[in-house]
C-alpha cells in the first residue's frame, strides 16, 4: 500500500482518537485524584460513600451518551458528532477545576460520561468509513491505545498537582482535539449518505492520496443505498436467531469485561494500595499500572490473530481469576491480623498481573467480536446496544465495590470479581465462536441458518 495512504488515514485516525484519549483522562481521573478528595486536609472534603458515587456517575453518563451519539451521527455527520464532545469534556474539566461540593463533581463525571458515550459510538463508525479494508484493524485498534494513553498520563500527572492543575490538563485535551480534528474531512460514506457526491469525491481523494476513487465512489455508494433499504431496527436485532444469539454473545463478553472488575481496580487503584500497607508509593503504583496497560494492549495487537479470539479470552479469564483471588487473599489475611509484611509485594503484584492479562482479551477483544459477527445493517444498533450494557455494568461495578468494600472489607469485593469471572470463563469457553482468519461471510453462514435473512446478510457484507 502507498505510503500517502496510510499517512493521511492514520493521520486523520490518530485525530479522530483524540477524542477517546479524552475519555481516557476522564476515566483515569479517580485514581489520582480520590486520594486527595478523601484526605482531612482537602479543601473539598468528600465521604467514602460520596467517592464511590462519583466514580458511578462517569458510568451514569456513558449509559446516555450512546443514545445521545446514535440520534445525531447520521443527522450531524460523524466529523461534527465527534467535534460536539469538546464542549461536555471541557464542561467536565471546568466544574471539576472549580468544584466547591461533592454535587459539582458528580455533574462534572455525569457530563464527561456524556462525551465519552457519544465518543465511543461514533469514532469506531469514522474510522471504519475512512479505512482502506487493509489497515482497518490497526486503526480501530488506536481507539483502545488512545483510550490507555489517555489514562497512563493522568496517572503520571495527577499525584503531583493540585486538582486544578489536573484539570487544567484534562481541558487542553478537548482544545487540542478539536483543533487537529477539525481539518480532518468528513466520512464519504456520511457525504455520499446526504446525495453530496461532489464533496465525497474530495473526502475519498484525501484519504486515498490517488487521483481516482470513482470505483470505489461507485462500491461507497451501492453499500449506502442497500444500507438505507435495510435500515436495522431493534426487532430484526431482537427476534431474528442469529442476531439474537450475536447478541447474547457480546452483551455476555460485556458483562464478563466489566465484572472482572477493571472499572473499580483503576478507579480506586490509588485508594487499594494505600490500603494494602505496600512499600511502593500509591502514586507511582498507578503509574506503572498505566504503562502496564498500554504495553499490554501493544502486545494484544501482535497476538490476536496468531492465538485467536477465544484462547486469548480463556487466557485473559483464567489469569484474571488466578491474580484478582491472589489480592483478595492478602486483604483476607490482612483482615484477620495476620502479619503480611512478608509478602507486601503481592498487591502490586497481582494488579499487575490482573492489568495484563485482563488487556490481552476481556479489555480488548469484545469490541472485535462485535465487529465480526454482526451484518452491517445492526451493527451501529448492536454497538449502542452493548455500550449501554457496558456503562450500566460499569456504573454497578464502580458503586457497588465501594460500598462491600467498606462494610465487608476489600478482600469481598475481589473474591466476588474472581467468582464472577469464573461463570465468564465458563460462558467464553461454551458460547463463544472462533472467528479468527474466517471471512465475515462464513462467521453470518454460521449465524445465521434460515435461507430467507441469509440472503439480506450476504449483501449487507459485499464490499
Amino acid at each position: 500500500m502507498e505510503k500517502s495512504k496510510v499517512m493521511t488515514q492514520s493521520v486523520a485516525g490518530f485525530a479522530a482518537t483524540m477524542s477517546v484519549a479524552c475519555a481516557g483522562f476522564h476515566f483515569g481521573w479517580s485514581a489520582p485524584s480520590l486520594p486527595k478528595l478523601l484526605d482531612e486536609d482537602s479543601n473539598v472534603t468528600v465521604t467514602s460513600d460520596e467517592s464511590s458515587w462519583i466514580v458511578s456517575f462517569f458510568t451514569f453518563g456513558c449509559v446516555f451518551g450512546p443514545l445521545i451519539g446514535a440520534a445525531v451521527v447520521d443527522r450531524w455527520g460523524r466529523k461534527w458528532s465527534l467535534l460536539f464532545t469538546v464542549l461536555p469534556y471541557l464542561s467536565s474539566c471546568i466544574l471539576i477545576g472549580f468544584a466547591p461540593s461533592f454535587w459539582w463533581f458528580a455533574m462534572a463525571r455525569f457530563i464527561a460520561g456524556l462525551g465519552s458515550g457519544i465518543t465511543y459510538t461514533v469514532a469506531p463508525m469514522y474510522l471504519g468509513e475512512i479505512a482502506d479494508d487493509r489497515i482497518r484493524g490497526a486503526l480501530g485498534a488506536m481507539i483502545n491505545h488512545m483510550l490507555n494513553a489517555g489514562i497512563l498520563l493522568t496517572y503520571c500527572v495527577g499525584p503531583w498537582v493540585s486538582p486544578v492543575g489536573l484539570a487544567g490538563m484534562g481541558a487542553a485535551f478537548p482544545l487540542l482535539f478539536g483543533l487537529m480534528f477539525f481539518w480532518m474531512p468528513e466520512s464519504p460514506y456520511f457525504l455520499v449518505m446526504k446525495g453530496k457526491m461532489d464533496r465525497a469525491e474530495k473526502s475519498l481523494l484525501w484519504f486515498r492520496g490517488t487521483s481516482n476513487v470513482i470505483e470505489e465512489l461507485k462500491q461507497v455508494q451501492e453499500n449506502v443505498e442497500f444500507d438505507q433499504k435495510n435500515a436495522g431496527t431493534v426487532k430484526e436485532l431482537v427476534m431474528i436467531p442469529g442476531n439474537r444469539k450475536a447478541l447474547i454473545i457480546v452483551i455476555g463478553l460485556m458483562i464478563a469485561q466489566q465484572f472482572s472488575g477493571i472499572g473499580a481496580v483503576l478507579a480506586y487503584s490509588g485508594l487499594i494500595f494505600e490500603a494494602s500497607g505496600s512499600s511502593l508509593d500509591s502514586s507511582i503504583s498507578v503509574i506503572i499500572i498505566g504503562v502496564v496497560q498500554v504495553l499490554s494492549g501493544v502486545l494484544t495487537i501482535f497476538t490476536v490473530d496468531l492465538a485467536g479470539r477465544k484462547p486469548l479470552l480463556l487466557i485473559s479469564a483464567c489469569g484474571s481469576i488466578l491474580f484478582l483471588g491472589g489480592e483478595a487473599l492478602y486483604f483476607q489475611l490482612q483482615a484477620v491480623d495476620v502479619d503480611v509484611s512478608s509478602i507486601s509485594w503481592l498487591p502490586v503484584t497481582a494488579i499487575v498481573g490482573y492489568i495484563i492479562v485482563y488487556t490481552i482479551g476481556l479489555g480488548c477483544l469484545p469490541y472485535v467480536v462485535l465487529s465480526e459477527i454482526f451484518p452491517c445493517n445492526v451493527k451501529a444498533l448492536a454497538t449502542m446496544v452493548t455500550s449501554i450494557f457496558g456503562a450500566l455494568g460499569g456504573m454497578a461495578v464502580a458503586k457497588l465495590y465501594q460500598v462491600v468494600a467498606d462494610e465487608y472489607g476489600i478482600h469481598a469485593s475481589f473474591w466476588g470479581f474472581a467468582a464472577i469471572t469464573v461463570f465468564s470463563m465458563i460462558f467464553i469457553y461454551f458460547v463463544i465462536p472462533e472467528t479468527k482468519q474466517r471471512s465475515l461471510r462464513d462467521i453470518q453462514e454460521e449465524f445465521h441458518k434460515t435461507t430467507e435473512f441469509k440472503a439480506v446478510s450476504d449483501k449487507s457484507l459485499d464490499p
